[in-house]
């Protein structure tokens, strides 16, 4: 029976009208989708001959059940043109009946809806912008089916609330920041009328011993007292006591300030949460790095399967070989050591090739973002061994710390064997083998007590003698056991076992513990979206009247050790370690023209496109150069002196000069690399 009375689907044809009926309810969503293989004009849709194709339908879970009526509306059409696409796309397009005007909040979105809510059904109209439709209004009553099945399955039961009271909540006012209240043209500075008017409104807050004088005012002493529930009069007067010439001082200054003047219940407390809330402290308050809790590192499960390598500069020797490059794998210490001119691409990729025929290629590869391994000639070979390569963040060593600290005890025990073997320095590239062979077969704590060329390769451990080839002299056999050298090579073992994978639960159990341990670090509380500031802890060379944070910058990546940022005025992007980041404002921040010119005056650090002109300043006596800045308008080209850009940028300023051959800004310049 219930077969019988059960509607039946119908194959699609292809001069058929597709009709798409969509409903939501609080509980539920439903998409009906049928044909009509006649269409009549003039007559309405639940008059036409209608044959079933689809009935789709379901409920909201988790935070479905809290989304706007606008988003529960258009995501049964979005949901519908994503499941079954393969029948909309069709030539004739298909109509869209739908009993609440969603699309047209899909497609414009008002400025009352939230921002992330705007976000979401901009992306929703892009996904529908490659199918034909015609959107058609229907009642409600003429839209039954697909308003019946988004109830099905969606009953909520009933629930008695008692409440113990009732408490009456004032919403929180969304305030536009302001950088510099005491310039804005509606500051209203406080009167004794005004202050007195207060007082009076509040008189029974008044504290008992008060003294009211000629002009109404009452004094607490030598104080006059301020009503805390006066909110506004508190926080102009926060504003005077702190920003303008006073200059923005620490708690106690401004404290000690108010309270000569003022009394306030809670003075402490209210000072403390005004001077949290001031946007320009930010940028000079606090230290130049915050701690943050440790993350997790890349840990290798099998052998060959993650290699990190880096380039270590060693100084000139008798041959041309200064940089030695440095690889190492993740799971068992393994590492080899090859000599090279210079760090350039094509040294890596016969490094990685050379180990790739002995031993396989590895799966992933960790480095820096240096030239050397981010070009296109590593992308290049990284595609053609279908490989993964992952880069550190700039400044941040300790991403990438199982190679940097071996490149830092590498030098010591070169270091160790000069002086051992007395011989020179610039004879270090004939000491390279002896460090790899001793870094490769001497037994690891963490690999069971086996050496690395034994979990590497297999082969058996040799013992620790090993022969030194110098130039012009006869071969001698040394041995790295020695005292002296035994000392530095223990500590380069032990620093590249507590900075590699552990291949035991019992280096899983101290993990835990130490991450525990890390005193001081602050959890991260930006996320992206929001405004952040940016520490110059990094920058090698800036005057030392800037501030220490800069921005603020929007967030607009989350990776697994940085943030990537994107600032307000260039609009370059650029991955900072979360230990550079502070948080400035939410997602809801208003981009305003003075926060723009805040940015701006911050001492950004350009990058010189071009000189496009040269003048002398008649005033200064100096040659000046017209810059064109890397992402600038050219409305926005400056004049800048030249003693300061042969500073910054010699080598542009240089050829500028010679492509102009005028003789007296030639004669400027030798000047001032002569002096």
């Amino acid at each position: 029976m219930l077969l019988q009375q059960s509607a039946q689907l119908a194959y699609h044809r292809d001069g058929a009208t597709f009709c798409l009926f969509v409903d939501a309810s609080d509980v539920g969503w439903a998409s009906i989708l049928t044909q009509v293989a006649v269409w009549k004009p003039g007559v309405t849709v639940t008059d036409q001959a209608h044959e079933l194709l689809i009935c789709k339908g379901g409920t909201f879970h988790g935070a479905q059940q809290h989304w706007s009526v606008i988003e529960k509306e258009g995501y049964p059409i979005v949901l519908s043109c994503e499941d079954i696409d393969y029948v909309l796309l069709r030539p004739g397009g298909f109509k869209v009946f739908c009993d609440h005007r969603n699309l047209i909040h899909v497609f414009a979105p008002g400025q009352e809806i939230k921002k992330h809510v705007r976000g979401k059904l901009l992306r929703w109209s892009v996904k529908l912008m490659e199918f034909r439709y015609t959107i058609v209004h229907i009642e409600g009553t003429n839209n039954l089916w697909a308003d019946l099945i988004s109830r099905w399955g969606g009953s909520v039961t009933a629930t008695t609330t008692v409440f113990k009271r009732v408490t009456r909540l004032q919403a929180r006012a969304q305030r536009r920041p302001l950088l510099r209240p005491l310039d804005q043209d509606g500051f209203i500075w406080p009167t004794l009328t005004e202050i007195a008017s207060t007082q009076a409104a509040h008189a029974t807050a008044a504290p008992t011993g008060c003294e009211r004088d000629d002009n109404g005012v009452l004094w607490c002493g030598s104080t006059i007292w301020i009503p805390a529930v006066a909110t506004g009069l508190v926080q102009r007067l926060l504003i005077i006591a702190h920003g303008g010439a006073q200059g923005h001082r620490g708690e106690a200054v401004v404290l000690n300030h108010l309270q000569r003047a003022i009394t306030i219940e809670g003075l402490a407390k209210t000072v403390r949460r005004f001077l949290r809330s001031c946007l320009l402290c930010l940028h000079t308050k606090g230290g130049k790095i915050i701690p943050r809790p440790w993350g997790e590192l890349y840990r290798a499960d099998t052998r060959n399967e993650a290699l990190h390598f880096d380039f270590l500069y060693l100084g000139d020797g008798f041959g041309t070989c200064k940089y030695l490059l440095v690889m190492k794998d993740n799971f068992n210490h393994f590492c080899e050591l090859v000599p090279c001119d210079t760090p350039t691409s094509e040294v890596t990729v016969e490094g990685l090739l050379g180990w790739h025929s002995r031993f396989g290629i590895p799966s992933q590869w960790l480095s820096d973002n240096g030239t050397h391994f981010k070009n296109h000639v590593m992308a290049e070979l990284c595609k053609r061994l279908k490989c993964q390569q992952n880069f550190v963040v700039a400044y941040c060593p300790w991403v990438n710390g199982s190679v940097e600290r071996a490149n830092r005890d590498i030098l010591q025990v070169l270091r160790t064997m000069i002086l051992e073997y007395s011989i020179s320095h610039q004879d270090w590239i004939y000491l390279v083998p002896l460090v790899q062979a001793n870094m490769n077969h001497s037994p690891v704590a963490s690999l069971a007590n086996r050496a690395p060329v034994e979990v590497f390769t297999g082969l058996p451990c040799p013992p620790p003698a090993y022969v030194l080839y110098l130039p012009g002299q006869e071969p001698r056999e040394v041995s790295t056991s020695n005292a002296s050298i035994g000392q530095a090579l223990t500590h380069l073992r032990l620093s590249i076992e507590g900075m590699h994978r552990a291949v035991t639960d019992k280096r899983e159990k101290i993990t835990l513990p130490n991450k525990r341990k890390s005193r001081g670090a602050q959890e991260i509380n930006f996320s992206v979206g929001d405004y952040v500031l940016r520490s110059r802890v990094d920058e090698r060379r800036h005057n030392k009247l800037l501030v220490t944070w800069i921005g603020p910058y929007v967030v607009i990546r989350a990776d697994s050790h940085s943030f990537r940022v994107r600032h307000l005025v260039t609009g370059s992007e650029q991955d900072v370690h979360a230990s550079r980041l502070k948080f400035y404002a939410d997602s809801d921040l208003e981009v305003t023209d003075e926060l723009l010119e805040h940015v701006a005056a911050q001492g950004i650090i350009l990058k010189v496109e071009k000189f496009v002109d040269h003048r002398c300043n008649a005033q200064s006596q100096a040659f000046e150069l017209l810059v064109s800045w890397c992402g600038l308008e050219s409305i926005e080209d400056s004049w800048e002196p030249l003693r300061t850009l042969t500073q910054d940028v010699p080598v542009l300023v240089r050829a500028y000069v010679e492509a102009k051959k005028d003789s007296k800004l030639t004669t400027a310049l030798q000047e001032l690399v002569s002096s």
